[in-house]
């Protein structure tokens, strides 16, 4: 859980700087605004995605697609609780309402990453021992 609550802080981190507009600071995009945030976010929300992967990868490699199932699912309960109490039993059925019914492109780009990017990374991390192992 405590892995958990970092990745739900570092994803809120990196939506947060995309949102500012930190992320490519010395290339403003004028033309299609939605893709230069849409960017900012999957390179934020990737390297915050790397961190969790690789604890979990380095110190929980029997059991390392329940756990990052698991940090994924609550990223997914603190994500939808910002702004009601601690323990809403709606937190789910917020994050999807927020992303899919009522979103637009650039949240279901964030559903997808939150989800999709410590996956990535788990798959990367093995394909790289894998690598090592053999040489």
């Amino acid at each position: 859980m405590s892995i958990a609550i970092c990745y739900y802080s570092l994803t809120i981190s990196a939506i947060g700087i995309a949102a500012a507009g930190k992320i490519f600071w010395w290339f403003q995009w004028q033309e299609d605004f939605s893709f230069y945030h849409i960017a900012q976010n999957f390179i934020g929300i990737g390297f915050a995605a790397l961190i969790p992967a690789f604890l979990i990868h380095s110190y929980e490699p029997n059991k390392k697609w329940l756990s990052i199932s698991i940090v994924i699912l609550a990223s997914i309960l603190y994500q939808g609780n910002i702004n009601y109490i601690p323990l809403d039993p709606n937190r789910f059925v917020r994050f999807f309402k927020s992303t899919f019914v009522y979103g637009d492109i650039g949240s279901i780009g964030v559903f997808v990453e939150i989800v999709l990017w410590p996956i990535f990374w788990l798959l990367a991390f093995k394909r790289i021992a894998s690598g090592i192992n053999k040489s």
